[in-house]
């Protein structure tokens, strides 16, 4: 039987809506992960989706899955309303369309009985919601962070997906991770790279260190 992997989340935004970051922890066999982003313009609700979505996808498969996060929204919308939305054609109790739909939808594609959602009150002193907290929030506001890679990823080190969102550098495992990044934003590069020579060349002609 698989080990149990634990997924720490949370976004933030700056103005709501303005410069948002989010920020995803994910612990395999005590090996600990991280992943952030930012997006130019968006919502805290769509950051905090948009990191549990982006921890969902860094997860190994055939895992059951803890997944800890601050946000009420996330937790009673994937756990209680999402059925009724579904039902009603992505419409609320009012009529009126559900907002982040596109989030919701990608949710549910990682969403099963493996997965089990847990609420973390913020700033309780829980250390990984502590530093998921101050990933994202680096992501929203910080411009001391722009040329820092966001995303970790384990394992072998290429392929990897590398994205430009505002001035913010992404490395993501997957294409789906890098797509949730820069789906929909102007102006946005992304490109995958098969060598450090690649991803070395791709950052000098992005304007940023080759580091």
């Amino acid at each position: 039987m698989h080990q149990s992997i634990d997924i720490i989340t949370d976004g933030a935004c700056a103005g709501n809506p303005g410069q948002g970051g989010w920020a995803a922890i994910v612990i395999v066999a005590g090996h600990i992960h991280e992943y952030a982003g930012s997006v130019a313009q968006t919502t805290n609700n769509r950051m905090e989706l948009t990191a549990a979505l982006n921890g969902l996808m860094q997860a190994p498969p055939a895992h059951a899955i803890h997944l800890y996060t601050d946000s009420q929204y996330l937790i009673n919308g994937i756990t209680k309303w999402v059925t009724g939305w579904q039902k009603n054609g992505w419409k609320t109790r009012s009529g009126t369309a559900v907002e982040n739909q596109d989030l919701w939808q990608q949710l549910l594609v990682y969403h099963s009985a493996a997965v089990t959602w847990h609420y973390v009150k913020g700033h309780s002193g829980h250390t990984h919601n502590e530093r998921a907290n101050l990933l994202a929030q680096q992501q929203a506001g910080s411009q001391a962070h722009t040329a820092r890679p966001h995303s970790t990823p384990s394992g072998p080190g290429f392929p990897v997906y590398l994205s430009l969102v505002a001035g913010q550098l992404g490395q993501h495992r997957t294409w789906e991770a890098c797509r949730a990044v820069v789906h929909g934003v102007s102006g946005a590069k992304f490109k995958k790279v098969n060598s450090a020579h690649e991803r070395r060349a791709t950052l000098i002609s992005w304007g940023l260190p080759g580091e």
